[in-house]
């Protein structure tokens, strides 16, 4: 449950300040949390239910720290990188 007036002054994830931004949701047990729109998304989203801010800090803290996954392909990202390579603009550069 979402609620348009924070009683907190800032974001418990990443500390953003701006009231316009700012909600505060229902945890299970009870417990609110101030969270900015970005994280309150996120934490709609998920289906993992923390129940204190800290679980919540955990949950949806930065997640471009976690390791990197640039490396680990699947197809559609192969053809995707091959559609939009150089080698394959040129080619059909040559043929218009």
């Amino acid at each position: 449950m979402l609620s348009m007036m924070p009683s907190g002054g800032s974001c418990c994830v990443c500390g953003a300040r701006d009231a316009r931004a700012l909600v505060d949701v229902l945890l299970p047990g009870g417990a609110r949390a101030t969270l900015c729109g970005s994280h309150a998304l996120i934490h709609r989203r998920t289906r993992l239910q923390p129940r204190s801010e800290s679980e919540l800090r955990a949950l949806l803290s930065d997640r471009r720290t976690r390791g990197d996954r640039r490396e680990v392909g699947d197809e559609l990202g192969a053809a995707l990188a091959s559609a939009f390579s150089d080698e394959r603009r040129e080619q059909s550069r040559r043929r218009a």
